[in-house]
């Protein structure tokens, strides 16, 4: 009895032993396999200056749906899309780039375009994966698009602010028939551009009271300047220069009225008192080209000058928002 059961016992166990190897053989492929195939990961795509090209982000993302990455890829090369000349964009994969014309295309049909192009460049560089399976390619990867907008370029310095200037002040010519008047004189300097180049529009009055009065010699003189100058500002210290006219009235034993013209040039000195006004000095040269001369009975004479040096002092005001 003993015999027997050794001889069917053994010959069982040997069976099962058999079937039991076989199915850890066949269940460690099985698990190698499942093992083997990682998620995929989504494709890095960059779109730069997605203002300046005639698509959105999300109409690439659905254009690049249909391009299918194989399973066991080592990864997806980088993808970027960038604004062109002439309606063009430049599509880099990888180390490979392309331009393409996109012409009047824009929206899903421009996108569709490009993303052709990024599958062609793709799978130039891409070689065939087979498996065990066939030619079937693995899931297909979502492309994720990450938008990116070139550096705004850095502000630019706020330029000089239009100033307002006051000054009143002598003025006086060089021969002794010239004499002295009271002057007033009002210029605002506006910049032009960032440039350094200041515009100035510029008034000014002179008046001499009542000399000789009761006299044969008896005149008084008043004028109203409009000048147009030009120039620039160096620290504390205005340059300018420019044309003007000015018309006159002389009075008293001979009256007469006329326009004077000629050229001035400007030097002035603001010195800050705050942040927005400046103590000026300013002094003006004018060199005319055209006088008056009165010459009297009683040898007394009177002349508007060919020469004139005018001296004043004011007050600037910056005109800032």
């Amino acid at each position: 009895m003993d015999t027997r059961k050794q001889r069917i016992r053994w010959p069982t166990i040997a069976r099962f032993a058999c079937a039991g190897l076989a199915l850890v053989a066949v269940a460690r492929p099985a698990r190698g396999q499942a093992q083997a195939a990682p998620e995929a990961a989504p494709a890095p795509i960059t779109l730069v200056d997605p203002v300046a090209v005639p698509f959105s982000s999300a109409d690439l993302v659905n254009a690049l749906l249909a391009r299918l990455t194989p399973e066991g890829e080592a990864g997806p090369p980088r993808v970027q899309v960038a604004p062109a000349d002439g309606g063009a964009v430049d599509v880099q994969v990888g180390d490979r780039s392309r331009r393409v014309a996109l012409g009047e295309r824009n929206g899903p049909a421009a996108a569709r375009v490009v993303a052709l192009v990024i599958a062609e460049l793709m799978s130039s560089d891409d070689p065939e994966v087979e498996t065990e399976g066939g030619d079937d390619e693995g899931a297909p990867v979502s492309p994720v698009v990450t938008v990116s907008a070139p550096a705004a370029p850095a502000p630019d310095a706020p330029g000089a602010p239009p100033r307002l200037y006051v000054t009143s002040g002598v003025a006086r010519g060089v021969a002794a028939e010239e004499l002295l008047a009271g002057t007033l004189d009002v210029d605002l300097a506006v910049p032009v551009g960032r440039s350094g180049l200041r515009l100035a529009p510029s008034a000014g009055l002179v008046y001499m009271p009542t000399r000789n009065a009761g006299t044969w010699g008896e005149v008084s003189f008043a004028s109203a300047a409009a000048r147009l100058l030009a120039g620039g500002s160096f620290g504390v210290v205005d340059l300018f220069g420019g044309p003007f006219v000015a018309p006159y009235r002389l009075t008293g034993a001979t009256q007469h009225a006329g326009v004077l013209f000629g050229a001035e040039a400007l030097a002035r000195i603001a010195v800050p008192l705050s942040r927005r006004t400046r103590l000026v000095f300013a002094t003006r040269v004018h060199a005319y080209g055209n006088r008056v001369r009165l010459i009297w009975a009683d040898g007394g004479a009177y002349a508007t000058p060919r020469l004139e040096l005018t001296i004043g002092v004011g007050l600037a005001w910056d005109w800032t928002s």
